[in-house]
């Protein structure tokens, strides 16, 4: 397993800007950036970020980030990370493809867009529809359990399951199975199945009891764990026991979680949703959590 002093999740100006000062302090950046990366992409002209007097693109102010955090020596690796674990003194963060451990973490995905619109996951929420495997799993031990969603983080969701019970099915919600083929042949080979058919709704009285799909069939479940789409922030948060507020994180003035060595920065904490923003935030977090790594060390 590759070991950094700090991993980065995000490669949006948030990201970068951390990876930056954190690269820039001598300590081993490692920045995972998703496959497609921040939505700051699509931007065809930024006019209000510093420094720009005639404006720039967002593909063009991300490279030249990328170019920078870079030349310090961060690492950025075109990976999507699907969970946090915490370990003794260091954070395990896994990807599709990897692991990698980091003695801090700063949050900056953005914020996830993705939502199911199937009748009664609202209704259900805490009596069988959950959003964290790692919080709620335990609670499902030896049920008949499903997992919604169809890529990457679905998968790794389904296979974590497995540690509280053997009967598990990914609901794809009438898509087709896009997680990698390295997951797809480990939920083969553990018995994990897939419904690709759309789910019309979700039954049952005071818990959940089963999920209804569009040919009228019902297959029974006791838990449905969803996870649409990415990984986002309040999956993570949800995951270490971080505080969020709706889709944001909260952290305090520093740009902590609360959580040891974890930050967070950028959209996915909420506030206003600018380049300059995260930029701020970014450096900020990275400020303070260098200054929570020395203290570490020195302890």
């Amino acid at each position: 397993m590759e070991r950094y002093d700090v991993i980065i999740i995000g490669g949006g100006p948030a990201g970068l800007s951390a990876g930056i000062y954190t690269a820039r302090a001598n300590k081993r950046t490692l920045i995972l950036d998703k496959p497609g990366g921040s939505t700051l992409l699509k931007v065809e002209e930024i006019e209000n970020y510093f420094g720009f007097p005639d404006g720039i693109t967002g593909k063009e102010l991300l490279e030249l980030g990328r170019k920078q955090a870079e030349k310090f020596g961060a690492v950025i690796v075109e990976e999507e990370a699907v969970a946090i674990k915490p370990g003794e003194e260091a954070y395990v963060v896994e990807t599709p493809a990897s692991e990698y451990e980091g003695r801090g973490i700063i949050i900056a995905t953005g914020v996830k867009r993705e939502r199911a619109n199937i009748k009664g996951l609202k209704e259900f929420e805490g009596r069988g529809v959950s959003y964290c495997v790692t919080c709620d799993g335990f609670f499902f031990r030896g049920a008949r359990v499903g997992v919604l969603g169809s890529g990457d983080y679905a998968a790794k969701e389904a296979l974590e399951l497995l540690s509280y019970t053997k009967d598990v099915c990914i609901f794809t919600n009438g898509e087709k199975l896009t997680a990698s083929q390295k997951l797809q042949q480990e939920l083969e080979a553990n018995g994990i199945s897939v419904v690709e058919d759309r789910v019309e709704e979700l039954l049952g009285g005071d818990t959940l009891e089963g999920v209804k799909l569009e040919d009228g069939s019902v297959r029974e479940v006791k838990g449905l764990f969803v996870a649409v789409g990415t990984s986002g922030a309040v999956d993570f948060a949800r995951s270490l026991g971080i505080m969020t507020e709706g889709s944001a994180i909260v952290v305090d003035s520093r740009q902590s979680t609360g959580v040891p060595r974890v930050y967070a920065a950028g959209d996915c904490t909420g506030g206003n949703r600018q380049v300059a923003v995260a930029v701020g935030e970014g450096a900020n977090a990275a400020l303070n959590l260098l200054g929570e790594l020395r203290k570490a060390k020195s302890g």
